[in-house]
């Protein structure tokens, strides 16, 4: 089997999970470990990772519970996996490792409306609790990774979704967690810590755990396994169905007018889209507000590879939408509020000197994409052009900080094309909690050979350890996890403590090592 070495006990082990789970929810076989250690992301192609020994297919709480204490019974590490879109966090790097896959926890439990929360299960998607929750007048964020990745998941790895302008990221979400630690034994938080049957309550008794889970990108499995979590819903205006007319990949959605209102307003510059994005914040109006860069407009745009290189070629995007910033309005209580807010947002134009992008540009763009940012489905479009994609600069901190940190990354795309692929200016830079604080992004596109992904992808390390040698977080590295952690650990001074919470929980060292840091010696 390619790459993979039998654990000496692996028929002994083999007949313990069977045990546990039932022969059918368990495969060793070559067809199935081989799906399971790579996706678009680099690791696979770099020959970084490894297929797993095992993939198990537990159902509930308690199945996971068992495979977990198995694991630690023989040593073998395990890898908890919702949609599995993460390779990076995901994709096997050590021998006889387990993958824990949850399609068979695929529920939304309970959805209570008079409370406005939710109880569901890891496989549960993101579009599954969106449309339950749209029935109910209530919704949910959707992360740029789309709507069909784990809704579970995407609460406990940052969580800096479209709607997050108005509701906040997904991780302040996050209410009771039934939650299996690394070495076997079940942690409840929140409501579920006292057995409630209910899961409108996300503190105590005690300290607040959450924050050990969630992180900024999370612990990349790093600390055992969350099987059911109960999520904040919020009031929502919109239909009870989704919108939607044609068929993938040429469909559009527009929801009703009465209600919601897409802007675009370009600028001369980042600076000017930075007072347009803090002003909007600061009069609390809208839903969403967003500062693309040029690659994404095309990236969510285009119905195949093809298209997308020949309206990159026609430069209809990149010569009306390079400093744009787009804005949906929300009338939340009425019409009459939208009706308001569309006043206000006209002020906010006239005073910060913004234009409207060419009403041609609009309507191909907005029918067909921009409700993206309120349930996303074109997400995975973002590996069209090269069957991957990298980025670096990924911060959160104020806008400003922000569109400073794109500039740096845009300095840099720019350096290394080729192979770094065409991109035009891909600075992404979201806004959240009102604009109090925003996320900067630099995104691209790049040629996905070993020797070019390689030599990035060391530049991209080097260029981090450099920064924090200077004392400064770039913002690329938590989402490389354990190994960024044991660098920047050291020069941040917070190393020790995650060593020392990991071997607490994590003794035989188990949970996806080497996530969230690396103990082995």
């Amino acid at each position: 089997m390619e790459n993979m070495v039998r654990h000496e006990k692996h028929d002994e082990i083999l007949n313990a999970f069977e045990a546990a789970l039932g022969q059918g929810n368990v495969k060793d076989n070559a067809a199935t470990v081989n799906a399971y250690f790579g996706d678009w992301l680099p690791p696979k192609t770099l020959g970084q990772s490894v297929p797993p020994e095992f993939v198990v297919l537990p159902n509930g709480t308690m199945e996971t519970q068992k495979v977990v204490k198995i694991c630690n019974r023989y040593k073998i590490p395990f890898i908890p996996v919702g949609s599995n879109q993460w390779s990076l966090a995901t994709a096997p790097t050590r021998p006889h490792t387990v993958i824990i896959d949850s399609k068979r926890m695929n529920r939304i439990v309970e959805i209570d409306e008079k409370n406005m929360y939710a109880v569901l299960e890891p496989y549960a998607t993101v579009a599954q609790l969106h449309a339950e929750a749209n029935k109910r007048g209530l919704y949910i964020g959707s992360p740029e990774a789309s709507a069909q990745s784990s809704a579970l998941a995407g609460h406990t790895f940052q969580g800096l979704w479209g709607v997050a302008f108005r509701l906040g990221v997904s991780y302040r979400n996050v209410l009771g967690m039934e939650w299996i630690l690394p070495n076997g034994e079940l942690l409840r938080t929140g409501s579920f810590s006292q057995d409630a049957g209910c899961g409108f309550w996300g503190k105590g008794p005690g300290s607040d755990l959450r924050g050990m889970m969630r992180g900024y990108c999370g612990a990349l499995g790093g600390v055992g396994m969350v099987t059911r979590m109960a999520v904040k819903l919020h009031p929502y205006p919109g239909p009870k169905e989704w919108p939607a007319e044609g068929y993938i990949p040429n469909m559009t959605s527009t929801l009703p007018e009465d209600r919601f209102h897409w802007e675009i307003i370009k600028y001369d510059d980042l600076e000017g889209a930075a007072d347009f994005m803090y002003e909007v914040g600061r009069a609390e109006i809208g839903g969403v507000l967003q500062k693309w860069p040029t690659v994404y407009y095309i990236w969510w745009w285009a119905s195949s590879n093809e298209q997308y290189w020949e309206t990159w070629k026609s430069r209809i995007f990149q010569d009306n939408v390079k400093y744009a910033v787009g804005v949906c309005l929300w009338g939340f209580t009425s019409n009459k509020q939208l009706e308001y807010e569309k006043r206000v947002l006209e002020d906010i134009i006239t005073d910060t000197g913004g234009k409207r992008i060419k009403q041609e540009v609009f309507d191909m763009w907005v029918p067909r994409t921009a409700n993206n940012w309120i349930r996303d489905t074109n997400g995975s479009r973002m590996m069209r052009p090269a069957g991957t994609f990298l980025a670096l600069k990924l911060a959160s901190d104020t806008i400003q900080s922000s569109i400073d940190l794109v500039k740096s990354g845009c300095e840099w795309v720019e350096k290394f094309s080729p192979p770094i692929l065409d991109c035009d200016g891909p600075d992404w830079v979201g806004t959240y909690d009102f604009s109090h604080f925003g996320f900067g992004e630099t995104d691209y596109p790049v040629e996905k050979t070993p020797e070019d992904l390689g030599d990035l992808m060391g530049k991209l390390l080097a260029m981090t350890k450099e920064d924090l040698q200077n004392g400064h977080e770039n913002g690329i590295g938590p989402f490389l996890g354990g190994p960024y952690h044991a660098m920047a650990g050291p020069v941040f001074k917070y190393d020790r403590l995650l060593k020392e919470i990991k071997k607490a929980i994590d003794p035989n060292v188990v949970s996806n090592p080497p996530h969230n840091i690396p103990v082995e010696e």
